[in-house]
């Protein structure tokens, strides 16, 4: 259409039309009112305008009526399918300002037409006013760009294209090969969207060839989603049919899409928008791990597994699910395979499939599992069992893992002796908690101090014998509490033995050096204890007779009284003493020698424990090392590494003496011993107990003080873990009003300091299985009878999906539980969303309203009830953000979403860390729905009664009743129920009686009152229950839900800084507060303030918010510079293990996000023309004005400045050819070709 000024003011257009000219031609018409279809330029005849002066302007506000007294007429008015669709979405004032206008009678639009009634005169002006007032402007834009406007999220784009520009739209294909240029293209007749999708969609189910398998084989099918283009063709297009296309030329359609509108300005920025529209693709190939997990998730049987496009089919509909309620997600998934691999493509907007693919790779990476073994020696498995198991179920619950100690001693068929290789620390769980607590695991095993210790000895025979004493002693400690650090001795083979000199070797593992070092000396004690006393036969004989024949004291009574067991070898007059020291082994030789003299036996030995406390140990050693050196001299044996202790062994008053005087020196210490609690954050906690707090001992040895880390258990080395409180945090977000959401993995039976919990309750309140009987337990049988109770005053009804009621709690320690009736998952389109919303919903407002100020629920419907789990988490999150955001001054200040299921968890983590402010623009039907009547109750007769069917079943099973008396065809309704015995979903087939209409027609009343319908037969089973229908009385019309819901807020992550105590022990008031002092200059030591940068050249605010989430988990501050040349600067400061970790993610983080960038450019994409060439390298011509030319040479633009671009093209284009690595390759290239040039 064109237009220019006449002479008179008056607009003068050129446009095809029928019998009337316009008026206000610049000449008369020598055809009068009629131009024979001709394209007339010509003013009308004076008697329809006047003068040239007083000739109206045409315009929105008034219609150009002229006199005329030809009699009333009807005419039907042509109208495109764009001012059609125009005029019915948003014509309405310009219809009304038609009808009121004097002249027209009526007017209606009717099968794409206006029909008018009036005189002549008006209906002229009426064409003229409505071809003047409806402009049109057409955009070229492909075929799959239509698709995904108008079919993803059920044409969710379009309708908000069109709720922010109302306009009239309309489509023609455009067949187009890829080197077609505009006046190349064929129009083909437009189609209806429902026939369209019906046509041109199919199935992905059914469907022969899916579209999924197309992707591949498409040239164009990128390049042509690069951008839309404005068409300058004409409108005069041949329509031809393209049911005789191929297929797979679907894809190569082009699109000419007509706007229409009242307003030129609006239609121009319409047509702009259209055209700034582009789709990304980005495509990964799946692990096999994933893909096993997506088709367990689907529930597929085992025939159906092995067919490839089925299982394509499944995983793109999980994927497609996983993103349904991602805010700024709408996108097409792609599942295909190819070369024995299933590949997954997102297409769709840029920041969506970002937002897709973060969602899809992120819930992959929480709920895949997966393992990794960390070789590990024997002795380090028995260490990490025996003394590490609380360290081991502390890592397991903060990292969220499981951690399993494989161990040769622990496998059958496998000697000690052998594949000492086998022994490791098996880590499982999802990828993304494996790869972060792989490298604390492993911090921790270096953390422990292994050392092997080799003792000669005189032969092979001693060793042995040696080997069995200290085995009996490693033993002992590896059972003691008291002892840090295990033994573990090693077995020689023959082979090895002929090889070196005899020798005893063990190895040992402990949580420090002090313990390592306990545990080399009490060994080091035992081999020297180890005695072959070659005695005269005189000396042996005298012996023999005092302990073999006179039996006084016989040889058991001096083997206990000496606590070692002695051996006599007659052949060689030897006595073989394995005692415990040198010091023992030489008071057993005197002993012997005195039994053999007949002298009177010396006072029986004695063993005295002394208990000294750990927090004051440090200062009794220092005293009473002058009573160790008299011990020594009185031959008294001092076992002093026990932890909690000292024990002596020596004669009666000797050791009573010493004794007396240790307690003394213990007493005194007591009475002067000082005090003093520090309090630390768990991040500067964490400084001082790594490396076995090595930092802790180096200042108490600098200020001779004892520093105690309070949470360490006094009977156990490791930190205290309450085998009982199996509730673990996982993460907090708060807003600006300090509303909190938190979520923590446990068991909601057991949360503390709480004021209620919901309920995962089905509509019966019957509780057979998961949350529900696990709460039902708990609270006790009261519990569960004011459950019936409930049901009993609903008229035996269950109570309706999205409803909620409250009870008591029973035996729990909350002040009720709350009922929340979650729907039961069918397929989607059964109102499951907005009713679970309804319900979490419901649940916090009965929470407010009774003045709750916490509570927690669970992944409702999640379970037993089929809810997919990513959907349920988003729409459960999403509830309680808008029940914080409608009660901004609530008494419910924080809610806790809490679950035992691990992928629950992950899942709640990651969505609330989500900005859902625009998740309702995105999902508007969580909030929006209509429930139909409901107007019958069923029930299955089970065999202790009549059972209920929820609502939701019951509505479905009453509509295929009314079908089937409707039509007499059987419906095939299947029923997933609630089995209420065990807690899970059964398929129960519905079938109706065969004969229920004539039953109906003998007996019409059968249908008011209790009527046996049928039965249900379980699919599994074929097992049969009959069914049974009670009317309902009539209710009133169901109302649409509507909520009207103010913004949500945003959620910040908050920083959970725990407090842990330290206490510091000492004698004097100095000491302690140099202790202190030193412990705030090591803590401001390891503070440390360094500033970092990353190369991310956009999108800086949505990578601060990543950032900062790195930097609370690495618990540091961050602070942003001025952003300089692409570079994100920023201020990292914080304890210097905690920067040098965030550093290392951060730029984990900055690689990934450039990596994808790169790997998505799709301005590097070899041009598709070009063709998979690796030798022999052609280049083949790209006309000028094809997409992937402008493509290069716009890249060239960007990164070339003052390049003399014409003489470079096939210069650039031959480089270009040959590497994808643009930037890399084929700058230098062109930069050296411009220096040469020059």
């Amino acid at each position: 259409m064109s237009s220019d000024e006449c002479l008179w003011g008056t607009k003068c257009q050129k446009w095809d039309f029928e019998k009337s000219h316009p008026i206000g031609r610049l000449q008369l018409c020598s055809n009068k009112d009629y131009s024979n279809n001709e394209t007339c330029g010509y003013l009308h005849p004076p008697k329809y305008a006047k003068s040239p002066v007083t000739i109206p302007l045409l315009s929105y506000n008034k219609l150009n009526i002229i006199p005329d007294s030809a009699k009333e007429q009807s005419e039907m008015i042509e109208l495109s399918a764009a001012k059609q669709n125009f005029l019915e979405s948003f014509g309405k004032k310009i219809l009304d300002k038609i009808l009121k206008e004097e002249g027209i009678k009526n007017v209606k639009l009717n099968n794409g037409k206006i029909e008018l009634s009036g005189n002549s005169s008006a209906i002229i002006n009426v064409k003229s006013y409505l071809q003047q007032t409806l402009h049109e402007q057409n955009v070229m834009i492909t075929n799959n760009l239509k698709k995904y406007l108008l079919l993803s999220a059920t044409g969710r784009l379009m309708k908000r294209f069109l709720q922010k520009y109302p306009v009239g739209i309309s489509y023609s294909e455009i067949l187009a090969g890829p080197l077609s240029t505009a006046n190349d293209m064929i129009t083909i007749k437009n189609r209806h969207d429902a026939d369209e999708r019906r046509n041109q969609y199919d199935s992905d189910h059914n469907m022969n060839q899916s579209e999924d398998e197309q992707e591949d084989e498409d040239s164009d099918d990128d390049d042509d989603d690069r951008k839309s283009t404005i068409s300058n063709t004409s409108s005069n297009f041949t329509n031809i049919s393209s049911n005789s296309k191929h297929r797979r030329n679907f894809s190569q359609k082009f699109i000419k899409v007509t706007l229409c509108n009242d307003l030129e300005d609006l239609l121009s920025e319409a047509i702009k928008e259209l055209q700034s529209y582009i789709l990304y693709t980005r495509s990964w190939p799946l692990r096999q791990d994933e893909i096993a997990y997506i088709l367990k998730q689907s529930k597929l049987s085992k025939p159906f597994k092995k067919r490839v496009r089925n299982q394509c089919f499944y995983i793109k509909s999980y994927l497609s699910g996983l993103v349904q309620s991602t805010p700024n997600s709408i996108v097409t998934i792609f599942v295909n395979h190819k070369n024995g691999a299933q590949r997954v493509k997102v297409r769709g907007f840029k920041d969506h499939v970002n937002n897709a693919v973060s969602k899809i790779q992120n819930w992959l990476n929480d709920n895949v599992e997966t393992e990794v073994q960390l070789p590990i020696s024997k002795v380090m498995s028995i260490f990490l069992r025996t003394k590490a198991s609380s360290d081991i179920k502390k890592m397991e619950k903060t990292d969220h893992i499981k951690i399993t100690i494989i161990s040769t001693a622990y496998r059958k068929h496998v000697d000690d002796e052998q594949d000492d290789d086998t022994n490791c620390l098996k880590l499982s769980g999802s990828y993304s908690h494996i790869s972060f607590a792989r490298e604390k695991v492993e911090d921790f095993l270096e953390s422990l101090f292994e050392q092997e210790k080799q003792f000669s000895c005189h032969s092979w025979d001693i060793s042995k014998n040696v080997s069995q004493s200290l085995r009996i002693r490693l033993k002992e400690l590896q059972n003691s509490d008291d002892c840090g650090a295990i033994g573990w001795l090693k077995t020689y083979t023959a082979t090895e033995r002929q090889d070196i000199t005899p020798q005893v070797t063990i190895t040992i593992v402990g949580l420090n050096e002090e313990a390592v070092e306990n545990v080399i000396e009490q060994c080091q004690n035992i081999v020297e204890g180890y005695v072959i006393w070659k005695l005269s036969s005189n000396e042996y004989r005298a012996i023999v007779n005092a302990l073999v024949v006179k039996k006084s004291p016989s040889v058991d009574e001096f083997r206990q009284q000496w606590e070692t067991d002695i051996r006599l070898d007659q052949n060689t007059n030897t006595i073989i003493i394995p005692a415990r020291s040198k010091m023992i082994a030489d008071d057993i030789k005197e002993a012997l020698l005195s039994l053999g003299e007949e002298k009177q036996l010396r006072v029986n030995r004695i063993s005295e424990f002394i208990p000294i406390q750990p927090n004051i140990r440090r200062f009794v050693n220092q005293i009473i090392n002058p009573i160790f050196d008299e011990a020594k001299q009185q031959k008294v044996f001092v076992e002093s590494k026990k932890r909690d202790g000292l024990k002596l062994h020596g004669l009666p008053n000797t050791v009573t003496e010493l004794k007396q005087k240790i307690n003394s020196v213990i007493n005194e210490i007591k009475q002067n011993i000082i005090t003093r609690r520090l309090q630390l954050s768990s991040t500067e906690s964490n400084l001082f107990r790594t490396d076995a707090y090595k930092l802790v001992k180096s200042i108490e040895r600098e200020t001779n003080t004892v520093i105690c880390d309070v949470a360490t258990n006094k009977t156990d080395l490791t930190l205290k873990i309450n085998e009982n409180d199996t509730n673990s945090l996982i993460t907090i977000v708060v807003n600006s009003r300090g509303q909190t959401i938190v979520v923590e993995k446990g068991d909601i039976t057991k949360v503390k300091n709480l004021d209620a919990i919901v309920n995962a309750a089905n509509g019966t309140l019957y509780h057979a299985g998961g949350v529900d009987k696990a709460i039902a337990d708990a609270a006790g049988p009261a519990f569960d009878q004011e459950c019936k109770q409930l049901i009993a005053k609903n008229g035996g009804l269950p109570i309706s999906a999205g409803k909620v009621v409250k009870t008591t709690a029973g035996n729990l320690p909350f002040k009720s539980v709350i009922h929340a009736i979650g729907p039961q998952y069918t397929d989607g389109d059964q109102n499951e969303r907005p009713l679970l919303f309804s319900s979490v919903l419901s649940s916090l407002r009965l929470a407010e309203n009774e003045r709750y100020a916490s509570v927690a629920l669970p992944a409702i419907s999640s379970k037993t009830y089929g809810f997919p789990l990513a959907d349920c988490t988003n729409i459960v999150v999403r509830a309680v953000k808008q029940f914080f955001a409608n009660y901004p001054q609530s008494h419910l200040r924080k809610i806790i979403l809490l679950d035992m299921d691990e992928a629950a968890c992950n899942s709640f983590a990651r969505e609330i860390a989500i900005d859902h402010r625009s998740g309702l623009l995105d999902d508007d039907d969580i909030i929006n729905y209509e429930l139909p009547t409901l107007t019958a109750k069923w029930c299955w007769q089970d065999d202790d009664g009549e059972k209920i069917y929820d609502e939701n079943h019951a509505r479905q099973i009453e509509a295929s009743f009314q079908h089937y008396l409707k039509t007499s065809k059987m419906p095939t309704l299947v029923i997933p129920a609630d089995n209420l015995r065990s807690g899970i979903i059964v398929n129960y087939s519905i079938h109706f009686l065969p004969n229920l209409k004539q039953l109906l027609r003998d007996t019409p009343n059968m249908l008011n009152s209790r009527f046996v319908s049928g039965h249900q037969m379980r699919d599994s089973t074929g097992y049969k229950r009959p069914i049974i229908r009670y009317p309902v009385a009539q209710q009133p019309k169901s109302i649409p839900v509507m909520y009207h819901l103010k913004p949500l807020d945003l959620y910040d992550l908050k920083l959970e800084t725990t407090k842990v105590d330290w206490d510091i022990i000492g004698l004097t008031n100095a000491a302690i507060q140099k202790a202190e002092a030193t412990i705030r200059k090591a803590i401001e030591s390891a503070t440390i303030s360094e500033p970092f940068s990353i190369n991310l050249n956009k999108d800086f605010n949505i990578h601060k918010k990543e950032l900062v989430k790195i930097a609370n988990q690495q618990q540091i501050q961050i602070d942003f510079q001025q952003e300089c040349s692409g570079q994100l600067l920023m201020i990292l400061k914080g304890l210097k293990p905690n920067v040098q970790e965030a550093k290392l993610k951060i730029s984990i983080y900055a690689h990934d996000i450039l990596k994808k960038h790169i790997d998505n450019d799709s301005e590097l994409d070899i041009p598709k023309e070009w063709g998979d060439q690796s030798e022999n390298l052609k280049l083949v011509e790209i006309p000028r004005n094809h997409l992937s030319f402008t493509r290069i040479e716009n890249r060239m633009k960007e990164t070339m400045k003052d390049v003399d671009l014409p003489s470079l093209k096939c210069f650039a284009l031959t480089c270009y050819r040959r590497t994808q690595g643009y930037e890399i390759q084929v700058l230098p290239l062109l930069l050296r070709l411009m220096y040469l040039e020059e």
